[in-house]
């Protein structure tokens, strides 16, 4: 095991002295606002924006040239947006289209006054539409949706369609993604398509163009207000980002291996806290949405057979399969007590599987996310500790231990409140789940053991 450096120490030190005297202050209690382009559009399980701010300033103050952030489970772009807001140019990954096409759409061009422009001419197609064609077909389209809602909604991807200009549909296919959370017949209490009762469902009266005006109405407002910051900080030239932005449609363990010297100076990340299926469905979560937007507007390797089932992107995640898992318990066991106690104290569990499918893929992350990194960067990985069988995972040691033996180092780690859940309060992992981990790692020099590929 390598020991810390002074600059660990230092970081360490500066770290606590953010906390002194405010025992809350990680929670940011009352001090989490979604503003500029955060709030396009409720994305399941979403970080708070000021606290990956505040661990990535830390980071700048004792690590010197830091110009590229990695975050290799990106979501909607939380850390996307706050390394633009910071002038930092950012990399970032995942495996659901409906996050690559946040990510895009929260890049930019930042042209307030273009977006308004063209969105009067949406205006102006949405109102002069009175066809009855549906745009979209899939099982249970007429369960999730009553049948004026999806017209409305084949209206509004009409008029999105109509748009020429890549980067306004994207804007636009966000603002339809919140829309269609919240008129289709799903409850928006959970992340998981549950219906809503047949008594709800009839009194409903939903308008979704009427939705769709307020959303985007109210991200341009959003839009033009970072515009402004951006452009006071110097930040953009001609309404583009003068950084680079790398986002692409990938799973995590398929990132290129890369030199021992790395790309990236710095990794702000939080990966599912484990498999997507039974902890936060993101997939199932973006079923709906993705079946009314265009694929050729979120990445050219988006393939509509991810939408086969409600679960088939979840499946495709960390964790989604479990062959083979019998000959990686011991695997995993050996280079991590935390995971070979855990999966002890199940006993035979059936569960037992799934916990060691997900970290088996998560450890399978480490080698590329690693190799992607520059030697002596840190490493900020937001986690929480799921329950399985009425026991608490504990994942933010099993990945402690997965990285010290891939070389890296333990800095420190952070156990904060989550004050208001970004989870749906009828979740069960929600119910279970009131806290969260910050794990802060350096690599340090080549990534140590070899892993198993």
């Amino acid at each position: 095991m390598i020991s810390m450096n002074n600059q660990d120490i230092s970081l360490q030190a500066h770290l606590k002295s953010l906390a002194c005297g405010d025992s809350d202050y990680w929670s940011f209690r009352r001090k989490a606002v979604r503003e500029h382009s955060h709030g396009y559009f409720q994305y399941p399980a979403m970080m708070v924006p000021q606290m990956q701010r505040s661990l990535i300033e830390a980071a700048q103050k004792h690590q010197s040239g830091i110009e590229w952030i990695f975050d290799p489970f990106a979501g909607s772009g939380t850390i996307l947006t706050e390394a633009l807001m910071l002038g930092l140019n950012f990399a970032g990954y995942d495996i659901n289209p409906l996050a690559i096409l946040s990510c895009r759409a929260k890049s930019g061009p930042f042209r307030s006054r273009e977006l308004k422009t063209r969105y009067s001419i949406l205006l102006d197609t949405l109102q002069k539409d009175k066809s009855i064609k549906i745009e979209a077909e899939f099982p249970g389209l007429e369960k999730w949706f009553n049948r004026q809602v999806y017209l409305e909604i084949s209206r509004i991807n009409r008029a999105i369609r109509s748009e020429d200009v890549q980067w306004v549909r994207r804007f636009f296919w966000i603002a339809l993604a919140e829309t269609i959370r919240l008129s289709s017949n799903s409850r928006t209490s959970t992340f998981k398509l549950h219906i809503r009762s047949k008594k709800d469902i009839l009194e409903r009266n939903i308008s979704p163009i009427s939705l769709f005006k307020e959303i985007l109405k109210n991200n341009i407002k959003r839009i033009h207000s970072q515009e402004n910051i951006l452009r006071q900080k110097g930040y953009i030239e001609k309404g583009r980002y003068i950084g680079k932005i790398d986002v692409r449609l990938k799973n995590a363990a398929s990132i290129p291996v890369c030199s021992s010297q790395g790309k990236y100076d710095l990794l702000v990340t939080s990966p599912p806290y484990g498999d997507n299926v039974t902890t936060v469905p993101y997939g199932q979560y973006s079923y709906l949405p993705l079946q009314w937007i265009d694929f050729k507007d979120i990445a050219r390797n988006a393939d509509k057979r991810c939408l086969i089932t409600t679960h088939a992107i979840d499946i495709q995640s960390l964790g989604g399969s479990r062959k083979l898992v019998n000959k990686w318990e011991q695997e995993l066991s050996d280079l991590s007590l935390a995971f070979g106690n855990f999966i002890k104290s199940l006993k035979g569990d059936e569960r037992a599987k799934k916990v060691t499918a997900f970290c088996r893929d998560l450890y399978r992350c480490l080698k590329p996310i690693l190799s992607s990194l520059k030697p002596n960067s840190y490493m900020f990985w937001t986690l929480g500790n799921r329950r399985v069988a009425g026991k608490v995972v504990p994942l933010d040691n099993i990945l402690r231990d997965f990285l010290e033996s891939s070389g890296s180092v333990f800095v420190d780690k952070i156990d904060r409140i989550i004050p208001s859940k970004r989870m749906a309060v009828k979740n069960s992992i929600a119910d279970t789940m009131k806290s969260e981990t910050v794990l802060i790692m350096r690599k340090a020099g080549d990534n140590g053991k070899k892993q198993k590929n």
